[in-house]
């Protein structure tokens, strides 16, 4: 219980003093109260005193009863009673003795000055591998005032993330009547680092193009924190920025903080890859001329590098030194590195053909025949195979003299020529020499005998002897003319006496004719003059025509007996002489000699031959048999549309070259590998469009032996020529 304050009392006294001393009465009931009384609970006990008396009685008021809050009494008394902090009201009330109620008032003054009281608060430890605090949570403390437990409130709360060290908590708690209370304490979060770090930064699987044989440099990022170590150590098996060699490397990274606790990353793929194709290199165009129609050997250079694999090697499908065609050949070259990779160009090589060779003529050389009559011979040789290095074989040679004409007696020089389509002009020169080497023929008188002229014999100057002698007679097939000359002895006994008789041309081939002359006894009867031998008549109209594998010769003799005899040799270049062969005698006017080898020369001399035996100097006539190589169209054929040409097969020709000619310009060269080309309507030859017009064409054929780039042809196998009409 509160007691009354000392001033209080001091006061009272000095009132009851004046009271005492005369005053006025004081008034019948007197409450004497703390000027405040400090708050012990919600409700606080009061003591204060009253006195109760009757003032009206004088000299000794009575004392009365008074009720008052909290308790009542008389005269000197006091009440003690409870009451709420703050200025409480509170009455007195008495009667006094004459009936008169009386009252008095009072306030009493409950205060609370004191700050609440807290429970215990002890301070708080915790650890942690956060280097950033740890959220801890506490026993907010206890807050009590007057009794009543009171909202307290911390900072830092609890709950909170308290950082590594030391934090003093501030709890407090206010009673609502102005009065705040404090409690401290500490919470102290300690760091433990058992935590490895952690990275932040890993690098994913990274693609890089080479940038050189070595592979390429490839730089990354990577990072890791840690809970202590602000910053851990990180090491990789390879370093960011390093060369990593080509195709893939796993790359594997450690963090480690100080305390030694480490983490691996998730390893990464470094791929380092080339797909960089090669650069390569290739020269322009190359234009190059040739006189060769087989082409031309053509260098050039060509060169590849890359990154990775260096110098390469490109590989072209025309090698540098190959020889190329005439016209534009597309030259692809690839290089390829060691990745696979390829890069490809092209260049053109272009050969243009450039003609200043001549044609070269063949199958020609130097003929030795027999001449045929005084004019000379006919004289038939092969025409010289024209083969030009462009045009191929070439059909227009000329010569001059031409085959089938005359040929004089003595050496003719024979030039051939033939001339390209670009006006290069080949010749050939070969002699041809007619000569005679047939002696003439002897005719012997007919009678063989004349008589002596004394016992013994006859001088042979005797005229009957020289008119003898006289009487032989010489024919010649070139000389009008032979001389006749006699070997005898000067005298001739009587009997049988030799006589030689000879006969000698101009061109000294000589005859010789030995024969009995008989010297009959003087005195004999005299024998008969002899009469110079009349030699048969010549043949008239012969004629020779060329078959196949034969001869068919024609004459006019009057149904007189003939002899044919033909002469061949084993070369082209006829002698005709040594080799005679006599194919038919009889009186018929014509006759067909079989079994001939076609291409060679035949010489036939048809002579008549009288009743006596005597033959005349006959008629020669030269002739080469030749089968009928092209079959198709017949020479001089009239077509509406474009034929299909025909030849004979040479078993030993590899190809064959046929050309088609039109007033003498030629417009098609083909080279089938079969007897036979079917000509179209319209054709290219050489960048020139051609169609098959009305006119009159002339075709060739040769034949081709081996490879076509030997340009080795056979001798013409013919030309014929057909006519467009429409």
């Amino acid at each position: 219980m509160r007691r009354v304050s000392f001033v209080g009392s001091i006061l009272l006294a000095l009132a009851l003093l004046l009271i005492s001393t005369g005053g006025a009465a004081p008034p019948p009931i007197r409450v004497t109260v703390p000027d405040s009384t400090e708050a012990t609970s919600l409700a606080t006990s009061v003591t204060y005193s009253v006195k109760a008396y009757d003032t009206n009685v004088n000299p000794n008021p009575p004392a009365i009863t008074a009720n008052c809050t909290g308790g009542s009494g008389s005269g000197d008394f006091q009440v003690t009673a409870d009451f709420p902090v703050g200025n409480n009201s509170a009455e007195c009330t008495a009667t006094l003795g004459d009936g008169t109620p009386v009252s008095q008032g009072f306030t009493v003054t409950v205060v609370d000055t004191t700050a609440p009281s807290f429970g215990s608060a002890p301070d708080v430890k915790e650890s942690t591998t956060d280097p950033t605090g740890k959220a801890v949570s506490y026993t907010t403390p206890t807050a009590t005032d007057l009794g009543e437990s009171l909202t307290v409130n911390c900072s830092p709360a609890s709950g909170s993330n308290f950082v590594v060290g030391t934090t003093q908590v501030d709890c407090s708690a206010n009673d609502g009547r102005g009065n705040t209370g404090h409690v401290f304490f500490n919470v102290t979060v300690t760091l433990t680092d058992d935590q490895p770090p952690t990275f932040t930064t890993v690098p994913s699987d990274s693609t890089t193009e080479a940038t050189g044989p070595g592979g390429a440099a490839v730089s990354w990022t990577i990072a890791a924190t840690d809970n202590v170590d602000p910053n851990p150590t990180i090491s990789c098996d390879h370093t960011s920025g390093s060369t990593f060699a080509i195709g893939t490397t796993t790359v594997h990274c450690r963090a480690t903080d100080a305390a030694g606790n480490f983490t691996d990353a998730a390893p990464f793929n470094v791929t380092v890859q080339d797909t960089t194709p090669p650069t390569l290199t290739l020269p322009g165009d190359q234009n190059v001329e040739t006189q060769d129609p087989g082409g031309k050997a053509v260098t050039y250079s060509v060169s590849a590098s890359d990154i990775v694999s260096g110098s390469i090697t490109p590989s072209c499908n025309h090698a540098s030194g190959d020889t190329f065609p005439v016209g534009t050949t597309v030259v692809h070259c690839t290089a390829t590195d060691g990745a696979g990779k390829s890069s490809s160009g092209d260049f053109n090589v272009t050969v243009a053909l450039v003609d200043h060779t001549p044609p070269v003529l063949s199958g020609y050389g130097d003929k030795a025949v027999e001449a045929n009559g005084p004019a000379g011979s006919v004289v038939n040789f092969p025409t010289p195979t024209a083969v030009d290095a462009l045009d191929g074989p070439i059909g227009a040679v000329n010569c001059s003299p031409v085959s089938g004409s005359t040929f004089p007696l003595g050496n003719t020089a024979v030039t051939c020529s033939a001339t390209d389509t670009h006006g290069n002009t080949g010749q050939a020169t070969f002699n041809v020499a007619v000569n005679d080497t047939t002696p003439p023929t002897i005719y012997l008188p007919t009678a063989a005998s004349i008589v002596a002229t004394s016992a013994t014999g006859i001088s042979s100057s005797d005229p009957a002897a020289q008119a003898y002698f006289q009487a032989a007679r010489a024919v010649d097939m070139i000389d009008a003319h032979p001389l006749v000359t006699y070997d005898a002895a000067s005298y001739l006994p009587v009997g049988p006496n030799p006589v030689t008789f000879h006969a000698r041309d101009a061109g000294g081939n000589e005859s010789v004719r030995t024969t009995t002359l008989t010297v009959l006894p003087l005195g004999s009867p005299a024998p008969p003059i002899p009469t110079p031998p009349t030699p048969p008549a010549e043949v008239k109209n012969v004629k020779v025509t060329p078959l196949d594998g034969a001869v068919r010769i024609e004459w006019s003799a009057g149904g007189r007996q003939v002899m044919v005899t033909r002469s061949t040799s084993s070369t082209r270049s006829l002698r005709a002489i040594g080799d005679e062969t006599v194919v038919y005698t009889g009186t018929a006017s014509r006759y067909v000699d079989r079994g001939l080898t076609n291409g060679v020369e035949y010489r036939y001399v048809v002579t008549a031959v009288d009743a006596a035996g005597n033959h005349s100097a006959g008629v020669a006539a030269v002739i080469v048999p030749r089968r009928n190589l092209l079959k198709s169209p017949k020479d001089g054929a009239r077509l509406k549309k474009a034929p299909r040409l025909l030849w004979a097969l040479d078993t030993e020709a590899q190809y064959y070259n046929a050309q088609l000619l039109l007033n003498g310009k030629k417009i098609l060269s083909v080279w089938p590998v079969r007897p036979a080309y079917a000509l179209k309507t319209s054709w290219k030859y050489e960048g020139r469009k051609y169609t098959l017009k009305p006119g009159v064409y002339t075709w060739f054929v040769w034949p081709g032996y081996g490879a076509r780039s030997a340009v080795d042809y056979g001798e013409l196998m013919g030309s014929r020529t057909f006519r467009i009409v429409r």
